[in-house]
């Protein structure tokens, strides 16, 4: 059958999110390998959220087409409602693999970037605290009904707990994980010795994300717009925040790394000398956590001196780079042709 009208909005407006998508994991690609970075954990997961995200745009097409979303439930047919809730649970399946691995990628990112043992440590357990209670929801989400068959054939007899509030209590759980990741770097970045007009503009990029909290309390808000007398109607605005937020999520979590592709764009330093060096991020005793290059560009625009931290007294995140005990400058010596003057640079 072809998609009602809704449907067919609702295909075409997926269609280019996830195309834009698509062309910020291209890009993202492409940094790494102009930049000689070696693929990370963060950058796989990446990747697989994009084949997630496909998986869900055509589990929408099909939705749209055989499943009647967008449709008024008294002109479906029952094979077609058999569809609707078939294609339905797959996208729950979907969606619950798909916002994890957006998440722990974000803070695998996040990881090469900021190397002390605090951030460290307390990033590590966030990972462990997503990554456990998307498993568990995974699972709930298959044994929402005794038996499985009971959520789309309502012929048989078989006992359900209610499906809407299981996934809003899933969504206040991504919201809150949103806002946490969120703020997450603030604390570094201001802890880094560097002008506040630089601290400033590195909390804006990062601020991007903001949106994606705006479309996760967005999406609890459209649950409760679905009418159990009519939901294949109802369910539109649900179904488009469900694809908007992963898609907005990904491609927030590419741009940071995206514009390493563009120089002209990276912030001045505003230390004297000829500039700083970039953040080593060849930390790996963490198996959240993937090797890079001493001179990984996943920030090129955080500049600092190279420091391995460590620190000693209890704190607030971030407050391993108030106190370095070792700091390494790098020194540059250029000979200049026809000049027996060795310029020294520290």
């Amino acid at each position: 059958m072809a998609p009602s009208k809704k449907g067919t909005q609702m295909i075409v407006i997926i269609t280019v999110l996830v195309a834009l998508s698509l062309i910020s994991v291209i890009l993202r690609i492409l940094a790494r390998m102009r930049r000689r970075v070696g693929f990370g954990v963060d950058d796989y997961l990446n990747l697989a959220s994009i084949v997630l995200m496909i998986a869900m745009l055509v589990e929408l097409i099909l939705w749209c087409t055989i499943g009647g979303n967008g449709a008024h439930i008294a002109d479906l047919s029952d094979n077609t409602l058999v569809n609707y809730w078939k294609i339905f649970l797959a996208n729950q399946f979907t969606y619950f693999v798909l916002c994890p691995c957006i998440k722990i990628s974000i803070i695998c990112f996040y990881r090469r970037i900021f190397a002390t043992p605090r951030f460290q440590t307390f990033s590590f357990a966030l990972n462990c605290l997503i990554g456990a209670w998307g498993l568990g929801i995974f699972l709930a989400c298959a044994g929402q009904c005794q038996p499985l068959r009971a959520y789309w054939d309502h012929s048989i007899e078989g006992s359900c707990f209610d499906a809407q509030k299981f996934i809003i209590v899933n969504q206040a759980f991504n919201v809150l994980m949103d806002f946490v990741i969120l703020v997450l770097p603030i604390p570094m970045i201001w802890n880094l010795h560097r002008a506040w007009q630089d601290k400033l503009a590195l909390n804006g990029v990062f601020a991007l994300g903001g949106f994606v909290c705006f479309a996760s309390i967005y999406r609890i808000i459209v649950l409760f717009w679905i009418s159990p007398t009519d939901p294949t109607y109802t369910v539109y605005q649900a179904t488009l925040w469900t694809h908007i937020e992963p898609a907005v999520g990904l491609i927030c979590s590419n741009l940071p790394i995206i514009r390493g592709l563009f120089p002209a764009l990276k912030l001045k330093s505003s230390r004297n000398g000829t500039g700083p060096t970039y953040i080593n991020t060849d930390y790996t005793n963490s198996m959240f956590l993937s090797k890079s290059s001493p001179r990984s560009p996943d920030l090129e625009f955080v500049k600092m001196y190279n420091a391995q931290i460590e620190s000693k007294s209890p704190g607030f995140l971030g407050d391993d780079l108030l106190s370095p005990q070792n700091i390494n400058v790098q020194t540059d010596i250029s000979i200049l042709p026809n000049d027996s003057t060795t310029q020294l640079t520290r």
